[in-house]
């Protein structure tokens, strides 16, 4: 059986070899895109994105997100940009109306 000193080296140099590349990000990049999330500001957050490629350059799980979501928006499949709420129609309120007959009209 090998040592078990070699045996460590070994799962290290596994464990290294089979994870993803982290991105390059820092905790403050981190949090800038928190409050974008936060605020929804889908516009920011791709600016800062683009401005930034470095934050989606790995293949962990955030850089993989974060391209698919530039991706989505430059492709056009996500219109968030122009999307602005429904102007919905207000109906002013107004006297309701009596159907009940009165007593000269039944006579």
């Amino acid at each position: 059986m090998p040592e078990p000193r070699l045996l460590a080296i070994i799962t290290a140099f596994l464990l290294i070899a089979g994870a993803p590349a982290r991105a390059d990000y820092d905790i403050a990049q981190l949090q800038q895109i928190e409050q974008f999330i936060l605020q929804k500001d889908s516009a920011a957050l791709w600016k800062y994105l683009v401005d930034n490629p470095g934050i989606m350059s790995g293949n962990d799980a955030l850089a993989l997100e974060l391209k698919a979501f530039v991706a989505a928006i430059e492709s056009g499949q996500l219109a968030i940009f122009a999307a602005r709420p429904a102007q919905t129609a207000v109906v002013p309120p107004t006297a309701a109306v009596s159907f009940a007959a009165t007593r000269t009209a039944i006579y």
